[in-house]
């Protein structure tokens, strides 16, 4: 059978092996550029941060307002058993401050000496955010640049990613703390 119909079929399950094994190198590379994040509301806009600094989202609870502290600190709340402060980081972000509604919630974090929870007007769950359309910072963005990482381009809009670690390290959020 030496015409030019007939087939190999060892090179032709060679060349399968080959696609499947690029296919899958492509899947594990197109896994690396993603950034997984907790998204949610602030002042309007949707931002961001890695989901390794949230701990969990829960709705907010009554708060009870502390006395002589710093006015990002909107009251302190019972997290089983742990008392935590309810901040409000829209004012460290240069944002206006709608009330927040029965879509509000608190985004536990904890940071290196402290857990916190973030009030967010509401929280849009995980997502893996993918670099292609992720634009850093430039300088001269103004002062709230300093808690900026940068922002993805997504279809349905604009996700700002929050530099968490500077953020939860402010002398503002940090003062009172430990």
């Amino acid at each position: 059978m030496g015409d030019d119909n007939s087939y190999d079929i060892r090179s032709i399950l060679s060349q399968m092996r080959e696609e499947y094994w690029q296919a899958l190198a492509g899947e594990e590379s197109e896994a690396k550029e993603t950034l997984e994040c907790l998204v949610f509301t602030l002042g309007g806009k949707r931002y961001a941060f890695e989901t390794h600094y949230a701990s969990e989202v829960i709705r907010v609870p009554k708060l009870v307002r502390v006395p002589a502290v710093q006015s990002l600190i909107r009251g302190i709340f019972n997290l089983r058993g742990e008392i935590t402060a309810a901040i409000d980081i829209r004012p460290m972000l240069g944002l206006p401050e709608p009330e927040i509604g029965s879509t509000g919630r608190i985004l536990v974090v904890r940071g290196e000496n402290f857990a916190t929870g973030i009030l967010a007007e509401a929280a849009h769950g995980v997502q893996g955010l993918s670099f292609d359309g992720f634009e850093p910072v430039t300088s001269g963005s103004g002062m709230k640049a300093q808690f900026v990482r940068g922002h993805f381009n997504l279809e349905e809009g604009n996700v700002i990613l929050l530099d968490m670690e500077t953020l939860l390290a402010d002398p503002e959020l940090v003062a009172g703390e430990a």
